[in-house]
């Protein structure tokens, strides 16, 4: 019976683990059909991509560090009443990782993302730019 029963889970881990790689691959193929156009300019796409995306890296890692150093030090009086001290570097690596790092990653860079483009759309409204788009 247990032997069936590993079976059995090992079974179902690779049915879904084959489900979401369908889910994923149609939805890749789905947003390749309808970019269309878009790949015209794959060089423009890459750039945004770096532009959004890896230079949000560095905003995302101050932050981690200093919300790390903040955790550590209110950590450290807490764990100090218990003498356990030495479990500080434990506390803030799991609670950094596992609780506040998605968190402040995606906060982070969509505050940065999102200022970036509103930037952009701002200067080429002040230039009218847009009014020649329209024009057109």
């Amino acid at each position: 019976m247990p032997l069936i029963k590993s079976v059995r889970g090992v079974g179902h881990r690779v049915v879904d683990s084959v489900w979401r790689l369908g889910v994923a691959s149609r939805f890749l193929a789905l947003t390749l059909m309808q970019s269309g156009m878009s790949f015209r300019r794959f060089q423009l796409i890459v750039k945004e991509m770096f532009a959004s995306g890896v230079m949000s890296l560095i905003i995302i890692g101050v932050a981690g560090l200093f919300v790390g150093m903040v955790l550590g030090l209110q950590g450290f009086e807490t764990l100090k009443r218990y003498g356990s001290e030495s479990a500080l570097g434990s506390l803030v690596a799991l609670s950094l990782v596992r609780e506040l790092g998605p968190v402040l990653a995606a906060l982070s860079f969509a505050s940065r993302a999102g200022s970036a483009i509103t930037a952009e759309i701002g200067l080429m409204k002040a230039t009218e730019q847009i009014a020649a788009m329209e024009m057109m």
